[in-house]
């Protein structure tokens, strides 16, 4: 196929050659009808109800008008407008390695090239356009900035070298890029004409409208890209095309589930609870409050087993029902929280929308798992496409698991659960953070188990929280064990700086459990609720075995053997690896080791994630609600605290702070049941350090630690305190009181005071300061909302992350081997600690680990990944 040489082209379709690289062009779209695709993608976005009074709010206006969108829709007819360029188009030819589209722009926008700017002048009507910023050039800037960030983040072009671009922008003797922008230029005018009428309000100041548009646009840019909706024409019927692509998506919104409009008919009857709650369940005071709450952020405070989760699906319920919000999503601390509640949720969907055929798909948002509904995804090379195990692929017309197909795409579902790193994407300067916070201001956010994030994490929610209330989005957040001085803070997201905490004396003072409401324009309120169970007294005997795993092993042990279901639960995975060893050395043949398809196992997160799935299924069902009868230990990490239905008889847990023990607590006599003999009585046996005297003592065992889960160690020592205070604790009654009596400042340091150790006073000082560079890690990573487009520079060479440290590596296999509980191991994460080699570098490896490197074993299987050797078998990933 020839290259056209009148107009640009901006998608290419090629076919592939004997060798499987890309070969000759069999199909392309031009230019004008690209961009056309793209604006009326964005324009039918900005008709959406939702959508409009967001983005109206951020705007300071009281409502987004039609003329206003249609120019919002002109600006976007420009996103690609750096493709007429003739290094760009020159990549018609698969042998030529040309030039991108967005560098280029530089030579246009600096205006230091008299005859470069008098030519784009004159092909495009940017004065016109420049007429509706009221003369504000940076209005303008950042209309035009919010369309050059399309592929993911602002463009650095102010201060680009733009004199090696300028060539780019010359003819070449067969193509003119002015000529091809002159075609652009016809082609907006002509689809737009209401834009470019005199009257109309000026386009809005607001730099935070801005960067929700530059959302929009990337949003828009996906679903103008997709092939099956907006097939290549090889430059036929570019005429007309706007009006074309408004039509076509209409539909397209519809199938991927960006109008949601039409599921409201089908609804179950939001008001009442049975429309998202497991049959037999009843709501409770807790439920109708935080359904009925009033407010952008609805924090509810309410003890573990208190059904939570229902109570934020049924506010979903009741704000979807009246068109509040389009979507949900629903945000765990991990994947594997992640993972255990997905089928929950959809659980509660299917009684929600009873109808299949107009019922939304629930996502798993969690990166490298490609899950919608009951389907599972595989992604093809080379183009990546998306092949469901169920048969409908990424060229299906049904496309209702489109936002499933790639992790950018997560928010913008209707129905999403996934990790909270998804959603605080959106609030750093990530590549397509932009996209990601526009899609979510849609939906009801709801972030589960919000007192498990650390300062910076939390500095990161509230950043979101403040563009998504702003624009009047909604928000819940869920918590067994919150402190008071981080609900202050996360229910006034918008204030600069800290925010000044209550005393102590009046956190201790604050009910519970409780629903609290605030955010911007909104007064707040308070509302008490009772308990969802009755209150519970748990006998804590702090026990001096923690170095001694043999010793775990026997009282666990013991108690099983007597019938009882007993939870351990240690603080890394190193001492629950240490324990189970123990418990099998001991009693290798007892019925009452935990066990996963027969197979004597542990709970942790080192574990492949379909056998994560096995894992937590073969937990709830000997360990859950309707749990098997007879004695059992199951051992695990921080892992069984979150999601999993436990119900425990005995608990054994290593220290940790107060606020984490209730969470554990939470697992022990759960549901009302009958009880083995001896064990009618909720008690928890808590490893302790020997000594705990100095801040040396809390060095091991995940404590103390800069980089072990709980590194505050005034915290751990405030929480012993707690435990030789009270033996007796009495819940949830207590809950207020022990967490803030363990985790308020004021708290520690008073205790500080009390040691007779000036090494504990100077944790104050540690603890402070720690906060203060977490928060200052924070400032430099986030998306400064009140800032210019055009101002905001993200970081190549270290990008922003969700977490502080180091990350995981993710390793795939070129022939999946089979792993301990019989089924195929396709990909494993690997701790950053395990696979540092000797010079302290990632291992570089992008491929799959060859078959080469894999031998199988009796238990599992071998691999090699650089110096280091590993094992994949029952208990988990190990270094050999």
């Amino acid at each position: 196929m020839d290259r056209p040489t009148e107009t640009a082209w901006a998608k290419l379709q090629r076919a592939a050659d004997a060798t499987g690289e890309a070969g000759p062009v069999v199909a392309w779209h031009s230019l004008p009808a690209h961009s056309a695709d793209v604006a009326a993608c964005l324009r039918r976005l900005l008709d959406q109800p939702i959508v409009a009074r967001r983005l109206a709010l951020l705007a300071e206006r009281e409502e987004l008008d039609g003329r206003t969108k249609d120019r919002l829709a002109a600006f976007a007819f420009l996103h690609d407008l750096g493709k007429a360029n003739t290094g760009f188009q020159a990549r018609w030819d698969s042998c030529v390695r040309g030039h991108g589209h967005i560098g280029p722009l530089a030579a246009l926008v600096d205006g230091t090239d008299a005859g470069l700017t008098e030519h784009l002048c004159a092909a495009l009507p940017l004065e016109r356009m420049r007429d509706w910023c009221d003369g504000d050039d940076g209005v303008f800037t950042n209309a035009l900035w919010a369309v050059f960030a399309h592929h993911g983040a602002p463009p650095d072009l102010l201060e680009g070298d733009t004199g090696r671009s300028r060539s780019l922008w010359k003819p070449d003797g067969v193509y003119d890029p002015f000529r091809a922008l002159d075609a652009l230029g016809r082609t907006q005018t002509g689809a737009l004409p209401g834009a470019f009428a005199e009257e109309g309000p000026p386009l809005p100041r607001s730099p935070r409208f801005w960067h929700a548009i530059a959302g929009f646009v990337m949003l828009a840019d996906w679903l103008g890209s997709d092939r099956s909706a907006f097939p290549h024409r090889n430059g036929e019927n570019d005429e007309g095309r706007y009006a074309c692509a408004c039509k076509t998506a209409l539909g397209l919104l519809r199938d991927v589930g960006l109008d949601a409009a039409g599921l409201r008919g089908g609804m179950a009857d939001a008001r009442h609870f049975a429309a998202v709650s497991p049959p037999g369940f009843e709501a409770r005071e807790a439920q109708y409050a935080a359904m009925e709450a009033e407010g952008p952020i609805v924090v509810l405070e309410a003890e573990t087993g208190s059904v939570k989760t229902e109570a934020a699906l049924w506010r979903f319920a009741r704000l979807f029902a009246e068109g509040r919000v389009d979507g949900l999503y629903f945000a765990l601390p991990t994947r594997a929280a992640a993972t255990a509640l997905f089928e929950r949720v959809r659980a509660a969907v299917a009684r929600l929308f009873p109808a299949p055929d107009n019922r939304p798909a629930v996502v798993l948002a969690v990166p490298g798992d490609i899950r919608a509904d009951a389907a599972t995804g595989r992604r093809l090379l080379p183009n990546f496409d998306v092949l469901w195990d169920d048969g409908e692929d990424g060229g299906d017309p049904h496309r209702a698991r489109w936002a499933a197909e790639h992790p950018k795409r997560f928010l913008a579902a209707t129905v999403a659960v996934g990790t909270v790193d998804q959603a605080l994407l959106g609030a750093i300067k990530a590549r397509h953070a932009h996209m990601r916070a526009a899609a979510l201001l849609r939906s009801l956010l709801v972030v589960d188990e919000v007192h498990a994030s650390d300062r910076y994490m939390e500095a990161l929610l509230r950043n979101l929280l403040a563009l998504h209330t702003a624009s009047g989005g909604e928000a819940m957040l869920l918590s067994a064990t919150l402190g008071a001085a981080a609900r202050t803070r996360l229910l006034d997201p918008t204030r600069i700086g800290a925010t000044d905490p209550p005393s102590l004396d009046d956190a201790r003072a604050h009910p519970y459990p409780v629903v609290t409401s605030g955010g911007p324009r909104c007064i707040g309120a308070t509302r008490a609720v009772t308990a969802a169970g009755p209150e519970k007294t748990v006998r804590m005997q702090p026990a001096v075995i923690q170095d001694d795993p043999g010793a775990i092993a026997d009282l666990a042990g013991a108690a099983a053997a007597r019938g009882a279901k007993v939870l351990v639960v240690r603080n890394t995975v190193a001492d629950a690896v240490a324990t189970v060893r123990a418990l099998h050395e001991a009693a290798p043949d007892a019925p009452w080791l935990f066990r996963c398809r027969d197979v004597a196992t542990l709970h942790h997160g080192r574990f492949a994630p379909d056998d994560r799935r096995l894992l937590d299924d073969a937990v709830e069902a000997t360990l859950g609600r309707k749990r098997t009868k007879g004695g059992l230990v199951l051992v695990g990490t921080q892992t069984l605290e979150q999601s999993l239905d436990i119900d425990a008889d005995l608990l054994i847990t290593d220290l940790c702070p107060a606020d984490v023990l209730l969470q554990r607590l939470g697992r022990l006599h759960r549901h009302d049941r009958d009880r083995p003999d001896r064990f009618a009585t909720p008690t928890a046996h808590v490893l302790v350090p020997k000594a705990g005297k100095t801040p040396d003592d809390f060095r091991r065992h995940g404590m103390g630690g800069d980089n072990s889960p709980y590194p505050d160690k005034l915290v751990l020592l405030a929480t012993w305190r707690l435990l030789d205070r009270d033996r007796d604790w009495r819940l949830p009654a207590m809950n207020r009181r022990l967490v803030e009596g363990a985790t308020h400042l004021e708290a520690l340091k008073v205790l500080a005071g009390e040691m007779d150790d000036p090494a504990w006073r100077a944790e104050i000082t540690r603890v402070t300061g720690k906060d203060a560079a977490l928060l200052t890690h924070a400032w430099q990573a986030l998306l400064p909302w009140a800032k210019p487009l055009h101002d905001v520079r993200f970081q190549r060479d270290e990008p922003a992350a969700t977490r502080l440290g180091a990350r995981d590596l993710a390793v795939t296999f070129a022939e999946p081997p089979l792993g301990p509980f019989g089924q195929v191991v396709t990909r494993l994460a690997i701790p950053v600690h395990l696979w540092r080699g000797r010079d302290g570098d990632a291992p570089p490896r992008d491929a799959p680990i060859p078959a080469a490197d894999v031998d199988r074993t009796a238990d599992g299987f071998l691999f090699r990944l650089g110096e280091r050797h590993f094992h994949y078998g029952p208990l988990g990933l190990e270094v050999v």
